[in-house]
């Protein structure tokens, strides 16, 4: 009876425990929760533009879909719900290696991939919000992306990231990997 009574104090404890925390997802919905903390070392500026590029090489996945473009999405909704007013918000997603399939369309994604593109409602939630999603032309070359009939409506083509990455740091842009 004892040993019933302490499990089940734990797991009630458990419960209030977690109920505590309340995660979120202001902006972009349903991706890259958040979690609001009053008492913090740092907070963004709301006067300040943030111009971030997200290089985006990983097919790791968070919560089913690329964790980079989640990461992107977290960003958004931490800005957001600090104040930060959406025009002082740039972000661009610039797409290579091992993410290069994220970039395609449902259509060719299912050929290659054998399944759906878990990306493509993130993509558009994202480049909605007015976030640049570019694909790096030299990946595309060589993961056998044809960029006329592949690529999802989310992305744009573009020469190299080689090349995108030090033209958006030349404009202000701080690199994220």
């Amino acid at each position: 009876m004892f040993r019933v009574l302490s499990i089940s104090i734990v797991l009630i404890g458990i419960g209030f425990n977690m109920n505590a925390q309340v995660w979120k997802t202001p902006t972009i919905e349903g991706y890259g929760r958040i979690m609001e903390f009053e008492d913090v070392a740092i907070k963004p500026d709301s006067t300040k533009e943030y111009k971030v590029l997200f290089h985006i090489t990983s097919d790791k996945e968070r919560e089913g879909v690329n964790a980079s473009l989640w990461k992107m999405a977290r960003l958004i909704n931490l800005l957001e719900d600090s104040g930060v007013p959406k025009r002082n918000i740039h972000l661009v997603g610039v797409i290579s290696g091992a993410a290069t399939p994220i970039t395609l369309s449902e259509e060719s994604y299912f050929k290659k991939l054998h399944k759906s593109n878990p990306n493509l409602d993130l993509m558009k939630k994202l480049t909605d919000y007015k976030v640049i999603i570019h694909l790096c032309g030299q990946a595309a070359a060589k993961n056998d992306v044809d960029p006329k009939t592949d690529l999802n409506p989310y992305t744009k083509l573009t020469l190299s990231a080689l090349i995108d990455i030090p033209t958006y740091q030349m404009q202000g842009y701080v690199v994220m990997f």
